[in-house]
């Protein structure tokens, strides 16, 4: 009886033949604990704990079998029993279970930048306390190698499972698919686990030459001034930071004063750089009206005046809701190309900034504030069933957030089909009544016949931004 297994990336017979040796002994050998991995590229706890993969199928090997297939992982060797470790820390999605892999772990793991990606690790035997929901920690031991003495590891980034839902996925049967699935060892490579701190070079946002010793005296809506000559024939002049021509100033008693704070100057006998100490600093949401209980991505970039980003760089930001009282609500961490991303959710309108707690030769930075105001949630309009012309009748909804009882937080808005074209009728205000199971509004509304449509509209308040239910329509006889 022939023994298969899925997933085999051995190069000859005699590999083969081992295997089955080594599966026979592992049935009564206990497995082999290693000792705990070291970091390595990228400050990943590799699932082996080696980097050497030579002779075993990578990503995209062509596999012709039948059907011909590419492979869509890294095939990691390693004796039966060897250690198995994560990778990072991490939340276990799936464990256990076969799915032609003798047994198989999916993780959701996360770059030193932020960046969510789910690990398949496949061929194992799930170590205790790895079952589905529980957290591990990077270079933790999740599990043994199995009969097939090799782990199959695959990453898909992000979040959500992959297109077609199967997140155990191991190849692809078109050269065309690869279903989201990334190179596994290139990704490591280069999105590392832990970024530290580091900060690009302090820009010359100014070198200007000159005939003789300058003196610097200051800037001032992108342009630096500055002067030459004795006391009795000085001329000052002023050039662009962005490097434009030195034109003279006329006017000697505008000029600005040197904030050498953010600017520091080296001046020579015939020339003079500048430096910008301060970042740049941006936070942007990804909404500025999210629907009710809808998260929104606050995200930004931190760089020098020259744009040369700033990795693994401390972000706090924080949330106002007068603009003057600030307090912090998280931190992010800058990734390789300085950008930083998070989530809230936000529950009124507030303002959001971010700040850079910056060390020598840098000064604090501060973003501009952004305004985020959610919409309430509200119910479209519940309409009697049967409507007639002149009789008055009662339309009702619901609110959150929680509203306090009177006239003015719903208005209903009624439109009419008049040819073809729904028109505006009448706007009427709603009556809202809040009890320990929510807030409810209600509206009185009298119509002649026709078809009709009416939706539920809260106004732009100083809490949150206006919103609306959809449309309900009727028609009254």
């Amino acid at each position: 009886m022939a023994l298969q297994i899925y997933g085999y990336a051995f190069k000859s017979f005699a590999r083969a033949v081992l295997v089955g040796a080594l599966l026979a002994s592992a049935m009564v050998a206990a497995p082999i604990i290693a000792r705990a991995a070291t970091p390595g590229s990228g400050g990943w706890y590799w699932p082996v704990g080696t980097e050497d993969f030579r002779g075993w199928d990578g990503w995209w090997e062509y596999r012709p079998q039948n059907p011909p297939r590419w492979h869509m992982a890294q095939d990691m060797p390693a004796t039966v029993g060897h250690a198995v470790y994560a990778v990072g820390d991490g939340t276990v999605l799936e464990s256990g279970g076969d799915h032609k892999y003798g047994g198989v772990i999916v993780m959701l793991h996360k770059t030193g930048d932020g960046r969510y990606f789910k690990a398949v690790y496949g061929h194992i035997r799930p170590a205790a306390g790895t079952g589905k929901g529980a957290k591990v920690k990077a270079g933790q031991i999740i599990g043994h190698v199995n009969g097939c003495a090799h782990v199959h590891f695959g990453i898909h980034p992000g979040i959500a499972y992959p297109p077609d839902g199967n997140p155990y996925r191991g190849h692809t049967y078109t050269s065309t698919n690869n279903y989201g699935w990334v190179d596994s060892v290139k990704f490591l490579r280069t999105n590392p686990r832990l970024l530290k701190y580091s900060a690009p070079g302090l820009p010359i946002v100014a070198t200007v030459e000159t005939t003789v010793q300058a003196e610097v005296l200051g800037v001032a809506s992108g342009s630096v001034y500055w002067s030459v000559g004795s006391q009795d024939l000085r001329a000052f002049f002023s050039r662009t930071l962005a490097g434009g021509e030195a034109l003279l100033v006329e006017n000697e008693d505008d000029l600005p004063a040197l904030d050498t704070v953010r600017f520091s100057a080296t001046v020579g006998p015939t020339s003079f750089t500048l430096a910008d100490r301060l970042p740049l600093l941006s936070l942007v949401p990804s909404t500025a009206s999210p629907s009710w209980k809808r998260s929104v991505t606050l995200s930004g970039t931190l760089a020098n005046a020259l744009a040369r980003p700033f990795t693994g760089a401390k972000i706090v930001v924080e949330i106002s809701t007068d603009g003057t009282n600030w307090t912090r609500l998280t931190t992010a961490t800058t990734g390789l190309t300085g950008a930083f991303a998070l989530t809230c959710v936000p529950t009124r309108r507030a303002g959001y900034r971010a700040r850079f707690l910056a060390t020598a030769p840098y000064v604090t930075a501060t973003s501009m504030v952004t305004t985020v105001a959610p919409k309430p949630s509200v119910t479209a309009p519940t309409v009697p069933t049967a409507l007639y012309a002149s009789h008055a009748f009662t339309v009702r909804g619901t609110l959150a957030p929680r509203s306090a009882a009177g006239i003015g937080a719903v208005v209903l808005r009624v439109q009419r089909l008049v040819s073809a074209v729904w028109t505006d009728h009448a706007t009427v205000a709603a009556t809202c009544r809040d009890s320990s199971a929510g807030s409810a509004y209600a509206g009185s509304l009298r119509l002649p016949r026709g078809s009709w449509r009416v939706r539920a509209q809260t106004p732009n308040d100083a809490g949150h931004a206006a919103g609306a239910s959809s449309w309900t329509s009727f028609t009254v006889r």
